[in-house]
């Protein structure tokens, strides 16, 4: 047998105290985050933090067409999400994080088609860093994917308020169209690649059935210690 094709050179992949939840902008991620890890009394790690000056500056300036800072948010979000997510699952304790770094990957290939460069750049850098996460660090043992309708999405999108988004919202909806066409299909390819147990949502539904489904999960198949 080729040394290669020994199992004994094939690492397991390991899988952490943790659940994550995944979806398009819009689909309500932090809402049942804090929702789930108040029900779990779990840890909770949530995607954005507003008091970053460096991430919403970052942020305004790729809604408004800035490739430069389109490039800088996105390893700049990436590193930190991989950073909260590493410290996060390393204190051992139930962790509810709203988004992971798979979902980061997404956006990179849409923010840097115009520079096929620095993707390949930010490419080499994210299969580095996953590669560390689903060997050394774990990934979830559930990942919950939100599945947001197009008219549902714009209606938050704009309800929510954040001006970087509303304020060029036309000149970006072909973007955040291309997200949402792609985004359920790609993040249950990934659990696929991964072996990651995973549960497609209704973001539609109030946030406390969506907690009961979750539940119910987690209960038949014992993924948490959980009364």
């Amino acid at each position: 047998m080729s040394k290669n094709l020994d199992p004994a050179n094939f690492q397991k992949i390991k899988v952490a105290n943790a659940i994550a939840i995944g979806g398009m902008i819009g689909a309500g991620k932090s809402t049942l985050t804090r929702a789930l890890g108040n029900n779990l009394n779990a840890d909770v790690i949530y995607e954005l933090n507003e008091n970053d000056e460096l991430q919403n500056i970052l942020l305004k300036r790729l809604y408004e067409g800035d490739e430069t800072s389109a490039i800088a948010f996105q390893v700049y979000f990436f590193c930190t999400r991989f950073e909260n997510y590493r410290q996060g699952v390393l204190n051992h304790k139930l962790s509810v994080f709203d988004r992971t770094i798979f979902e980061d990957r997404l956006f990179a290939h849409q923010n840097m088609t115009a520079d096929p460069i620095m993707f390949g750049f930010y490419d080499a850098m994210w299969h580095d860093k996953t590669k560390e996460l689903i060997y050394s660090i774990g990934v979830p043992k559930l990942y919950i994917i939100l599945d947001l309708k197009w008219d549902e999405f714009k209606e938050r999108i704009f309800k929510r308020g954040r001006d970087s988004e509303i304020d060029n919202f036309s000149v970006n909806e072909p973007y955040f169209r291309s997200l949402h066409n792609v985004y359920v299909d790609y993040l249950v390819k990934t659990c696929q690649i991964y072996g990651i147990n995973y549960l497609i949502l209704d973001s539609s539904l109030p946030t406390e059935k969506q907690v009961d489904i979750i539940m119910d999960k987690i209960k038949s198949e014992k993924l948490f210690d959980v009364v």
